[in-house]
């Protein structure tokens, strides 16, 4: 039964956000000919396409750097080159298909590689907060030297802010008292002999790994290159949106690429359709006309934009999908494609 009402919210949510992409759409298009766009698109300078693809593919080797550092180094896995098929696969999940799977494929593709789910989720976590607060530090450096758009979600970026430096805080406090929180897991766990051994031994440890693995940023040779991380990967996502203004020959102006790199990351807080179809277009014509581009430049921009931010996630994340289905012999068809994606525990040899 729970099962039923989880895949009905999920293709609920999946429905919407294919009804979110065809309506964003059709506002990015309204009243514009196609022809105009098309010849619009033509006249990108190809040189700066490239640019702005190679950002795209930076911030992907960034934030799989990211995330290795925020393994600890018991838990760490041999090379930062381990996470980054793991997370362009995951992205690619997120992108292509509604329903927000790409962090299930981590742990499960993680754990393939022998490394521990209680720590994966851990370094999950601490992401999240991390992008988070940076959120709100972007918008609280924006808002005194840019005019932002009448429509942009500013309280709800403030509060995604507001949130991380919370949940960080929370974080902290739970793993200075890790130890007492094992202590108290270990006695519910084994209370009265409500569980098996086997699964007190399994959740207790769990538990520890969990505990474990917030302490990332709790010394200074941790917190360093994951905070120095997180600012490139925002940095190159900026370059991003430049790049696509001189692409375009408009002015690159940095707080008009700033607020768009913005207002598209925002547009997680709604359901988005597969490849996020229509939401970029829309998105950009609404940042760029608030800052006086014409309007179908404006929407050539955006489909453009749309194909150089998922494009090369797709691409990334096809190629170690298909490089891990390759080595896989055991199963059929269709184990063999879950466990490439992670969403299937992989027998033991």
């Amino acid at each position: 039964m729970a099962m039923q009402k989880t895949w009905r919210v999920n293709l609920g949510r999946g429905l919407l956000g294919i009804a979110v992409g065809a309506l964003c759409l059709w506002l990015s298009l309204r009243g514009l000919e196609l022809a105009d766009v098309g010849a619009a698109l033509l006249q990108a300078r190809p040189p700066w396409l490239i640019a702005a693809l190679a950002s795209v593919v930076a911030v992907a080797f960034i934030k799989a750097a990211r995330w290795w550092f925020l393994y600890p180094p018991s838990f760490r896995p041999p090379s930062w080159l381990t996470t980054f098929p793991v997370l362009m696969t995951a992205q690619m999940l997120n992108v292509l298909v509604p329903l927000r799977l790409g962090e299930i494929a981590r742990v499960g593709l993680m754990l393939q590689e022998n490394t521990s789910v209680g720590s994966t989720l851990s370094t999950i976590v601490v992401e999240k907060s991390l992008d988070l607060l940076a959120v709100g530090v972007l918008i609280a450096l924006i808002v005194p030297t840019a005019m932002l758009p009448d429509w942009f979600p500013l309280s709800s970026g403030m509060s995604m802010g507001l949130s991380g430096v919370a949940l960080l805080g929370v974080l902290l406090a739970i793993w200075l008292g890790r130890d007492w929180l094992k202590r108290l897991a270990g006695r519910v766990l084994s209370f009265r002999g409500w569980l098996p051994e086997r699964w007190q031994a399994r959740l207790l440890r769990l538990v520890h790994e969990i505990l474990d693995g917030l302490g990332a940023l709790t010394n200074l040779r941790g917190a360093l290159p994951v905070v120095g991380l997180t600012a490139a990967s925002w940095l190159a996502s900026i370059s991003t949106m430049a790049a696509m203004l001189a692409a375009f020959g408009l002015p690159v102006q940095w707080h008009v690429a700033l607020v768009l790199s913005l207002t598209i990351y925002l547009s997680n807080l709604i359901p988005t359709p597969p490849a996020l179809v229509g939401v970029i277009g829309a998105i950009t014509v609404m940042t760029l006309r608030w800052f006086g581009i014409v309007r179908v430049e404006a929407a050539a921009l955006g489909m453009a934009l749309n194909v150089v931010l998922i494009g090369p996630l797709v691409i990334m994340g096809g190629w170690a999908t298909l490089q891990r289905f390759a080595q896989l012999t055991r199963g059929n068809l269709k184990e063999r494609w879950a466990w490439s994606l992670g969403l299937k525990k992989h027998p033991q040899p």
